[in-house]
């Protein structure tokens, strides 16, 4: 009888779904997703021909991603550190955080009005930054993992040649419900069976034991958060903290990001923010940042970033770094190992600085 609920369940969604749907036409009631993970690189060459040790230096990464949205509010929460080693000894560090809370009037609505704080510190600066903001944007994301694992799920099914064909599109959809309320199940258990009652109604077959353990490990893997979505927002601040020592004074901010994902095996994120106060021409800094990932299959993917920095003190000519790297990943049970190749170049120096590294990461949440 739980079954048969279930699949007449299915039915009255087909009903109200939308005849075709996109990864990023999906839509959660609520979206609520975290990402953690501790990223190690070090280089030792020694060569015999020389006195001394050619290269031994490294880096030890830390990033912290945090997003909720719902009807009517939301908020971000993300963190990065960055510490250069030198023989095993710090040599140079960075860190930046925001925390940003939306507030949307119209519930569903786009428009929203914000507020938050940022901060920045490293040992390029006399004392860390922070600055409150507040102001108005439009735009709103959304978690689509639940429909990205459900796509997966039934690819891996007809793999596995549990299923004659691919589910249907109101199946998938009805799967991605299920997997969005994984909060209320008291049991990994109760979710895969009314996952199995909706894959069995549309596909009418029995799934063996090898398929329901594949469902189990789609649903409860970690590291494969899928969002998509585009807010910008404008707005001003105060300097509760000036990064170079000098007076504290109001600031003008903007940001722009997007997310985008076309299909389960790839994610396209993209930030770019301006601030400084309101002589902008005089002072100011633009960061951008935009990253893309493809799984390739067999626990491989290809990533590739690229960030900008340019920060303008009052006074002082500007300075601007530009990073780019290209990289190759081998995901573990719980971490990755990487390859990875990257260029970089910053104001005044004579050409681009080439690194190839080997990594680790360690998936924390």
């Amino acid at each position: 009888m739980r079954r048969m609920g279930v699949g007449l369940l299915l039915v009255a969604f087909a009903a109200s779904a939308a005849s075709a749907q996109s990864l990023c036409s999906y839509r959660s009631p609520e979206s609520s997703m975290v990402d953690a993970r501790v990223t190690f690189a070090y280089r030792y060459y020694d060569d015999a021909a020389t006195p001394f040790v050619d290269v031994n230096s490294g880096r030890l990464a830390v990033a912290y991603d945090q997003l909720f949205d719902s009807p009517n509010s939301g908020c971000t929460l993300v963190g990065a550190a960055e510490l250069a080693l030198s023989g095993f000894v710090p040599t140079a560090w960075l860190g930046q955080g925001a925390f940003t809370y939306r507030v949307y009037p119209w519930s569903e609505g786009a428009f929203f009005l914000f507020g938050g704080l940022e901060a920045a510190a490293s040992t390029g600066l006399p004392q860390p930054g922070l600055d409150a903001r507040a102001g108005l944007g439009l735009g709103r994301f959304t978690d689509v993992t639940p429909l990205a694992k459900a796509i997966e799920i039934g690819t891996a099914l007809v793999s596995l040649r549990a299923i004659p064909a691919s589910l249907s599109e109101d199946a998938v959809l009805a799967v991605a419900s299920v997997i969005a309320r994984a909060g209320e199940y008291a049991s990994p258990s109760e979710l895969v069976a009314d996952i199995e009652a909706i894959v069995e109604f549309d596909a009418g077959v029995q799934l063996d034991a090898r398929a329901l353990l594949t469902i189990e490990d789609l649903v409860l893997s970690t590291g494969r958060g899928r969002r998509c979505g585009w807010a910008v927002q404008v707005g001003a601040g105060y300097e509760l903290l000036d990064p170079y020592g000098g007076a504290q004074s109001a600031v003008f901010a903007s940001s722009a990001d997007a997310a985008f994902a076309s299909s389960p095996s790839d994610q396209f994120l993209f930030h770019v923010s301006f601030s400084g106060p309101f002589d902008l021409l005089d002072e100011n800094s633009l960061v951008g940042s935009a990253s893309y990932v493809v799984d390739l299959g067999e626990g491989q993917a290809v990533t590739a970033g690229y960030t900008l920095s340019r920060i303008k003190p009052s006074g002082v000519p500007a300075t601007t770094t530009h990073q780019a790297s290209l990289g190759l990943v081998f995901s573990l049970s719980r971490g990755s190992l990487g390859l990875q190749a990257s260029v970089s170049h910053r104001t005044g120096e004579p050409g681009w600085s080439i690194d190839v590294s080997m990594s680790a990461a360690l998936e924390l949440l």
